[in-house]
């Protein structure tokens, strides 16, 4: 029997509730929004159903504010959430139509989200449904495989105006990479409010928690997994860390970045939406992504990438190829994440 903490992944078509009334086949749409990437796995998301309207809160409750002090990746896990959202929708009928920030740049109402009957149904090439619950992240080991350029240029459809994926293939280029990572690993785990802050959000092996990141992610054995997290808290293990990056780093088939014209939360939260349509894209490949984005929570670092690079905002860098499957993260019930309008 599958553990209550990841049930949320037994989520099936065939349960889609075609005679129920707009609001049970929305609330239905968002047994697959949840399924979402997020960092480190927080699902900072709230949702509010209204006949043909869903409305998509960011819960700053579950903020980071010494890892993620702008909550710019909470606001791109939140655009995840409604990546996933619009490819269910897509699959069941509907025709989204996303409005940001109804209510203002500062407000907790990222996106209202209104479903409309589509008579087309998506082309099946185009319809990305079946890979959400295919997807998963990478973040102990890549086979070592080369992905066809071809795929790499495919996945870079997924962008609109105003974002860019710059790729970088060479080794040069990696190691590059791993020395800026490996940089940002020595300042940021040897700040102790910072490895408190993302320590409590590591999880044993054997977790019963619906969030954070289980250990068995990183390749860590049961055994080492039940005493880590406090380690962690207490001691600088940058080294080990820094270890461990660095080989998926050198060993990915590319590294790559996504950097966007604006920094604020709108293009944060778009960022995150074409960041998993761009995740699914690959999961269709069977490519997987590994997430290194460190150097882009230290302004300096970031500002270094970005001249690098010679884009305005870095936003995520990750690495991609291919590798073995691994279990999924913990979800919160969707039930937890409603809340009346």
């Amino acid at each position: 029997m599958t553990e209550k903490n990841y049930q949320a992944w037994e989520v099936k078509e065939s349960d889609y509730p075609l005679e129920g009334s707009t609001e049970d086949r929305l609330k239905f749409l968002l047994h697959y929004a949840i399924l979402a990437p997020s960092g480190p796995n927080t699902q900072p998301w709230k949702f509010a159903i209204s006949t043909n309207t869903i409305s998509i809160y960011a819960d700053l409750s579950r903020s980071l504010p010494f890892v993620d002090p702008s909550n710019r990746t909470l606001f791109m896990s939140v655009g995840c959430a409604i990546a996933n959202l619009m490819v269910a929708g897509r699959h069941f009928g509907f025709k989204p139509r996303i409005s940001f920030f109804p209510r203002g740049l500062e407000s907790e109402l990222v996106a209202e989200a209104k479903f409309e009957r589509n008579e087309a149904p998506p082309e099946e090439e185009d319809d990305l449904f079946p890979q959400i619950t295919r997807r998963y992240t990478i973040k102990h080991k890549f086979d070592d495989k080369p992905v066809d350029p071809a795929i790499l240029e495919d996945l870079s459809s997924c962008l609109g105006p105003g974002f860019h994926l710059i790729y970088m293939t060479k080794n040069q280029e990696k190691e590059e990479m791993a020395s800026l990572v490996t940089r940002a690993h020595h300042i940021q785990l040897a700040d102790r409010n910072f490895r408190h802050n993302l320590g409590v959000w590591l999880r044993s092996n054997r977790t019963s928690d619906f969030d954070g990141m289980p250990l068995y992610t990183f390749g860590v054995p049961d055994w080492v997994a039940m005493a880590f997290p406090a380690v962690f808290r207490e001691f600088d293990l940058s080294e080990a860390v820094i270890h461990r990056d660095s080989g998926l780093i050198r060993g990915c088939s590319a590294m790559a970045v996504l950097a966007s014209d604006r920094d604020d939360r709108q293009a944060w939260t778009e960022c995150g939406l074409m960041l998993e349509r761009l995740f699914l894209r690959a999961t269709s490949y069977d490519v997987r992504l590994s997430f290194f984005s460190q150097p882009i929570g230290l302004p300096e670092l970031r500002q270094e990438l970005a001249l690098k690079l010679k884009q305005s905002f870095p936003q995520l860098l990750f690495g991609l190829g291919y590798s073995t499957p691994v279990k999924h993260t913990p979800r919160r019930p969707l039930d937890e994440v409603l809340i009346a309008q």
